[in-house]
């Protein structure tokens, strides 16, 4: 039995370190991208055929292979197998890391590592944005335009503002939730990372202009404080609010505010954004259980259902989340991913209301908020799927909430905390 646990936590660590390594080297290089998943099929056999333990049941389970059940069809659909593939292998990239994660981190100490890898994830992020990212000096003119000029872009494979905010506005939550849940639990050093690190991806946010992002995280914050205060917490809300209410209706204007927060360009204007979104539910109708193939949206609304307001080549996905989502793999995969995000949305208050930590509760609290964030953000655009290669790193902050789950949550722990009978 004490060698199967050897093995077991040997094994663990193996499977985590390698897979996490070749899910970070696929962001880079593309060609890379199986192999994460090579790497997991192998030491998936090698743990059931050692140790006896085939699998890690988690509450993701049965919406994860509903999501992974469409991939073939995908596949099968697309007229554009070049841009599919790379996208199902990221979706799959995705799900071995969750995997691999969910099996090593079964103590509250790996737990703790994982939280600060998870902020040091969303600080690598932001760190790659003064090389990367294609800044915008034309709109919400509040940033002196100086301040992008000192940043020069090193890559070829550039990142827009919005895929920026997108990703740091899953991070920062996280860390918030970290200080206020977990003040007691953490040194002074963690807490030191810890403020350092929402300080840098919250200023990295700001320079984007992501205004969806933007919204995302004060809707966030917002509710953190609902969360961590109650009265005294919806006290500062609402004086926020109000504040913010009357410096624009005393400075700006309300139809001057609307023009600059909806308008900018035509993909980013609201009127663009409804062009966008009607070509998606045309698609949606025409291919309502396959959908058209993971990353073929561009191709597609330029043949069959061409833009009035934007030029052949310029809309790459439909800036929705949701609908970008159904239009790639059909109603049954949006269904699928939903389940997953609901579900997570379902862990990340279980664990806010009954953790018996406050490690555990920052958890629940920080997952729960970057879903309420990406559900913002992803009404105006797409950046947790497909196209972008960071999106396995969703499925990084999914596992989180699954392995503190696990920990503090599964029927065997909460049995073992009821009192005897007498």
């Amino acid at each position: 039995m004490f060698d199967n646990l050897r093995s077991s936590s040997l094994l663990s660590h193996l499977e985590f370190g390698l897979v996490g390594l070749l899910v970070a080297a696929a962001f880079v290089k593309t060609a890379l991208l199986p192999w994460p998943v090579i790497a997991f099929a192998l030491f998936f056999v090698l743990n059931g055929v050692l140790t006896r333990r085939w699998w890690t049941r988690t509450p993701l389970d049965f919406p994860a292979a509903g999501l992974l059940l469409m991939l073939p069809v995908t596949l099968w659909a697309t007229a554009l197998p070049e841009i599919t593939v790379p996208q199902v292998w990221r979706v799959l990239n995705g799900v071995v890391f969750y995997y691999a994660i969910v099996r090593w981190c079964v103590d509250e100490s790996r737990l703790r590592l994982l939280v600060y890898g998870v902020l040091l994830a969303g600080v690598g992020i932001a760190a790659f944005a003064p090389f990367s990212v294609t800044w915008s000096t034309s709109k919400l003119g509040f940033i002196p335009a100086g301040v992008y000029q000192r940043f020069s872009v090193l890559v070829s494979d550039t990142v827009h503002p919005n895929v920026m905010g997108g990703n740091l506005a899953l991070f920062l939550p996280l860390a918030a939730a970290v200080l206020l849940f977990d003040w007691e639990g953490t040194s002074w050093r963690e807490r030191t990372l810890t403020v350092l690190a929402g300080v840098f991806m919250g200023g990295v946010l700001i320079l984007t202009k992501s205004r969806g992002a933007w919204m995302g995280v004060a809707l966030a914050f917002g509710i953190l404080l609902l969360l961590r205060w109650r009265w005294w917490g919806a006290g500062a809300v609402a004086l926020v609010g109000g504040g913010a209410f009357l410096w624009v209706q005393n400075n700006l204007g309300w139809e001057t505010f609307w023009q600059t927060v909806s308008t900018s360009g035509v993909v980013s204007g609201i009127e663009g954004r409804e062009e966008i979104w009607s070509r998606a539910i045309y698609m949606l109708q025409d291919f309502p259980f396959t959908g058209i193939g993971m990353g073929s949206f561009g191709k597609v609304a330029d043949l069959l259902y061409p833009f009035f307001l934007a030029a052949p080549g310029k809309v790459p996905h439909a800036h929705n989340l949701f609908l970008q989502i159904g239009v790639d793999l059909g109603i049954p995969g949006l269904i699928a991913w939903l389940a997953c995000w609901f579900g997570v949305m379902a862990m990340g208050w279980r664990l806010h209301r009954s953790a018996p930590s406050g490690l555990g509760r920052s958890v629940g609290t920080g997952v729960l908020l970057a879903q309420v964030a990406l559900g913002v953000h992803g009404i105006f655009d797409a950046v947790v799927w497909g196209l972008v290669r960071s999106a396995p790193l969703l499925w990084m902050l999914w596992a989180l909430a699954a392995s503190a789950l696990n920990l503090y949550l599964s029927p065997a722990k909460e049995t073992s905390r009821e009192p005897a009978s007498r």
